[in-house]
């Protein structure tokens, strides 16, 4: 049985290789690791053969993180002590994800409420300053007929 091996990453997440066997689809590559660029999916770890292609073709061999190691489980590449660390690891970087997600949620609804509370100031200084040309209008239209 291999080992996965573990490590922090920043001080953030722990990462956990999994063990990269030859491709069972395909009997000539062995698997790779890469990352998710997508939006949807950015940063997400998924595990492929290098002759797998996003359209479809080549070899169809291709796992996001926990797939894959459930794979190599019921194959018996790994134990259920390594599954049970991978998953583990998995769950602390979709945690890490979500709370990005809701920071970024909060700063933008945060963002808008800055954005209208700088329209009504905007709009209160326009008011004021119609309400001093108008006041000034009207003392010296009043000192104009005291004057007379």
């Amino acid at each position: 049985m291999a080992t996965p091996s573990s490590s922090c990453s920043g001080g953030h997440r722990k990462k956990v290789q999994l063990l990269l066997i030859q491709c069972s689809l395909c009997k000539e590559n062995t698997i790779v690791v890469r990352t998710s660029r997508t939006p949807t999916n950015l940063g997400r770890i998924f595990y492929t053969c290098p002759d797998h292609e996003k359209d479809g073709s080549g070899c169809n061999f291709w796992y996001w993180e926990e797939g894959y190691m459930k794979y190599l489980k019921r194959n018996g590449f790994i134990d259920g002590e390594e599954a049970t660390e991978v998953k583990k690891a998995a769950e602390l970087k979709n945690a890490s994800k979500f709370d990005g997600d809701v920071v970024l949620r909060q700063d933008d609804e945060l963002k808008k409420a800055l954005t209208d509370v700088v329209s009504i100031g905007r709009e209160l200084v326009v008011v004021m300053k119609l309400m001093l040309v108008v006041g000034s209008i009207g003392v010296a239209l009043l000192v104009g007929i005291m004057m007379k």
